[in-house]
């Protein structure tokens, strides 16, 4: 007696299955600090536009050959500020250590920082060449420096935020006094040391 193969199995197809909605992770808001560079760097890019950045251009043309500032701007637009911020904060933390020394010129203290020459070039004719009391000249040479850190991220069109010199502003000295300096960058820069209160009894 014959026995009957049993059918195979049919294969029941599967219900097609529905993917998996995948989470999104809402990007972090800003830090407040972050919320106060991006606002203090809008003021800046406003305030320097129209006519502004060219203003900062004539000022340092008062106190720095043209070839000095030409080369400082073609090295620094495309790379940062970062070299000018750091002199600049050299000089300032240099000036409060050797404020009452007696006969050191402003260049012979620049050239101990020992940065690179074109930016040591520039703070030695802007030191030397403004008409201020030694210790102002010095910290006129600082400002300087950070109103060209400031320019150069500017037409180099770079993002003001990314700007070591501004950012160095901010963190030490705050949004106002900030504002001062941009303010000033476009007036006459022997009033950079007071509006900054570089020197004591200034504000």
């Amino acid at each position: 007696m014959r026995t009957r193969r049993s059918a195979p199995a049919r294969s029941v197809p599967r219900a097609p299955t529905t993917p998996r909605a995948r989470r999104t992770t809402a990007p972090a808001p800003p830090s407040p600090e972050r919320r106060r560079l991006e606002e203090i760097a809008g003021f800046c890019a406003d305030a320097l536009k129209d006519g502004g950045a060219a203003a900062i251009a004539d000022r340092a043309s008062a106190y720095v050959t043209d070839a000095t500032w030409k080369q400082l701007v073609k090295k620094h637009r495309r790379k940062g500020c970062d070299e000018l911020a750091e002199l600049a904060r050299n000089i300032l933390t240099g000036k409060e250590q050797l404020h009452g020394a007696v006969g050191r010129a402003a260049g012979g203290i620049l050239g101990l920082l020992g940065r690179p020459r074109i930016e040591r070039v520039f703070a030695q004719e802007l030191a030397s060449r403004i008409p201020l009391p030694w210790d102002a000249q010095l910290a006129a040479a600082a400002r300087g420096l950070q109103i060209a850190g400031i320019y150069v991220c500017l037409v180099g069109n770079r993002e003001l935020t990314d700007c070591a010199c501004l950012k160095d502003v901010l963190k030490v000295e705050g949004r106002e006094r900030l504002k001062k300096l941009i303010h000033a960058a476009v007036e006459d820069w022997r009033s950079l040391p007071g509006k900054m209160s570089d020197i004591t009894g200034a504000g």
